[in-house]
C-alpha cells in the first residue's frame, strides 16, 4: 500500500507565489491546498488537515500570527507545523512568532529550493527557527540625500496689511505686514519690506549672497516700514537693489531719504553702510533673477500700484497684495455671473490667466466693503469673482484686515469657502499666516 503524502497549506494573498509553489517539481511529493484569505485558511484547517501550514505574515482578514496562535491553541491542532512568511523581517514580530512556537520565520521573497527544503527538514524533524538577522547598519547604506537638494519655495514672513498687530487673539495668523520669499535654488528675490522683512533678515544675515532684490508693490507704509530693520543694509558687503513702481510725487531714494530722516530714525539712507540702488518699475516690465522670472501689471489702488507674475521653470502664480476689484460693486453672486461690466479690468483678468495658483487679497467681507469702497481693497465676494473669470483653482488670501482677528478670519475661511460654492467655482483656498511656506 502507497504512504499517504504529506499534507500542505499554503495560504498566501499573491496568486503568483500560489501558482509557482504548486508547478515547482518538488510539490508532486505533497499533497497541497491554497488559501487566500484568513477565514479560508481556518476553513481549509479544519477540512483539509494538513500536516504543515505555510502562511503569510500579512494574511488578509486574520492575521499570520493569530492563525498560528489558533493552531498552537487548539488541541487537533496542536503537532502542525507552521512557517510564516513576511516581507516585513522586524524583530518584533519574529520573537513574537518563536514565541508562539512557529517552525521557521521565512524572509520574502524566498527561493523555492530553499522553501522546499525547509519542508523537508520539517518532516524529518530538525526544522527550527533560525537566529533573527540584524540588517546592516545604515552607515553602510547608499540613502538618497534630500539634504543636497536646493530649496526651492515661497515663505510668507508677513501677511497683514495697513498696520502690525499683535497679541493673544493674532497668534494663529501673525501680525506681521506683508513681505514674501521667493527662493529658487541658489536665486532669491524679496516681495514687499513690510515688518515681516526683520525676520528674514536675521536669517539672511550669514548667508552666501552679496546681492539682494526687493520688489515693492507700491510705498504706502505696510509695506515699506521693515527695511530699516533689515539686517543685510548694515553689512558693508552687500547690494540691495529696490525695485519699486514710479510714484507719482517723489521718485523712491526722495521717499526713502524721508522715511529714514533723523527725526524719524537714527539712521539716515547714507549711513547705511550696503550698497543701496534704486529701480524704477512700470508696468509690463519682464525682469529675471536667475531662474526667477517677472513680469508686472497696475493693481487698482490709489497711487503707483504694481501686482506681479512669477514663472519658475513651468510653474507661475500670480501676487497681489492692494486691489479693488470691481470697485463699487456690491452684487450677490448670481448677479455677479450675468455682469457686463468686466471691460476695465478684462486686461487685469488675462494677465494672471493660466496660473498655477494665485496670492491675492479679500480684505473686506461684503458688509465692510460697503463702508470701505475707493480704499484700495477687495471685497470677498469681488475678489472670488475675479479668481474664477482667471481660472484659478488655488487660492491663497493675504493682506489680512489688522482689525480681523484670529477667530474672524477663520470665520472669514468659511465664508470665503460658502461664496465660492455659490459661484459654481472649484478652488482650493487658504488663508496665508506668518511663517507659511510653499515648495515650488
Amino acid at each position: 500500500m502507497q504512504p499517504r503524502k504529506k499534507r500542505l497549506l499554503i495560504a498566501d494573498p499573491n496568486k503568483e507565489i500560489l501558482h509557482s509553489i504548486k508547478q515547482y517539481k518538488a510539490a508532486k511529493e505533497y499533497q497541497i491546498e491554497i488559501a487566500k484569505t484568513g477565514s479560508e485558511c481556518l476553513k481549509k484547517l479544519k477540512e483539509f488537515r494538513p500536516d504543515l501550514v505555510i502562511v503569510d505574515f500579512m494574511l488578509p482578514e486574520i492575521h499570520g500570527i493569530e492563525i498560528l496562535r489558533i493552531i498552537k491553541d487548539a488541541p487537533l491542532m496542536g503537532k502542525m507545523g507552521v512557517i510564516i512568511t513576511s516581507y516585513h523581517s522586524m524583530i518584533q514580530n519574529y520573537h513574537a512568532a518563536v514565541k508562539l512556537g512557529v517552525h521557521f520565520f521565512l524572509e520574502k521573497p524566498f527561493r523555492l529550493p530553499h522553501l522546499f527544503s525547509l519542508i523537508a527538514l520539517f518532516f524529518e524533524g530538525k526544522l527550527h527557527p533560525e537566529p533573527f538577522e540584524e540588517k546592516e547598519n545604515h552607515h553602510k547604506l547608499q540613502l538618497p540625500s534630500y539634504q543636497d537638494k536646493k530649496p526651492s519655495y515661497l515663505k510668507f514672513w508677513g501677511t497683514r496689511g495697513s498696520n502690525p498687530v499683535s497679541g493673544p487673539e493674532y497668534v494663529r495668523f501673525g501680525g506681521n505686514t506683508c513681505c514674501l520669499e521667493i527662493r529658487h535654488g541658489d536665486d532669491l528675490v524679496i516681495v514687499d519690506a513690510g515688518s515681516g522683512i526683520r525676520g528674514l533678515g536675521q536669517v539672511l544675515r550669514d548667508h552666501p549672497k552679496k546681492e539682494f532684490h526687493i520688489l515693492l508693490s507700491h510705498t504706502h507704509w505696510d509695506h515699506l516700514l521693515g527695511f530699516p530693520f533689515f539686517y543685510p543694509i548694515y553689512q558693508s558687503d552687500r547690494e540691495i537693489n529696490i525695485w519699486a513702481p514710479v510714484g507719482f510725487e517723489k521718485n523712491t531714494k526722495e521717499l526713502f531719504t524721508d522715511m529714514l530722516a533723523y527725526a524719524y530714525f537714527p539712521v539716515g539712507l547714507e549711513d547705511i553702510q550696503s550698497k543701496i540702488a534704486f529701480k524704477d518699475l512700470r508696468e509690463g516690465q519682464k525682469l529675471s533673477f536667475g531662474s526667477i522670472h517677472v513680469e508686472t501689471q497696475y493693481a487698482f489702488h490709489p497711487g503707483a500700484t504694481l501686482c506681479f507674475r512669477f514663472t519658475i521653470g513651468h510653474q507661475s502664480f500670480g501676487y497681489i497684495t492692494d486691489n479693488e476689484f470691481l470697485m463699487n460693486t456690491h452684487k450677490l453672486p448670481s448677479q455677479l455671473n450675468r455682469s457686463v461690466f468686466l471691460e476695465p479690468y478684462q486686461r487685469f483678468i488675462d494677465f494672471f490667466k493660466g496660473c498655477d495658483f494665485i496670492i491675492h487679497e479679500a480684505q473686506y467681507t461684503p458688509q465692510e466693503y460697503a463702508q470701505r469702497v475707493g480704499w484700495g481693497h477687495s471685497s470677498i465676494t469681488n475678489a472670488s469673482f475675479f479668481i474664477k473669470k482667471a481660472g484659478i483653482h488655488d487660492w491663497i488670501v493675504v493682506h489680512h484686515d489688522p482689525k480681523h482677528t484670529d477667530e474672524l478670519l477663520l470665520q472669514k475661511s468659511q465664508l470665503h469657502q460658502n461664496i465660492m460654492e455659490d459661484f459654481h467655482h472649484r478652488c482650493h483656498i487658504e488663508l496665508a499666516y506668518d511663517g507659511m511656506m510653499i515648495p515650488l
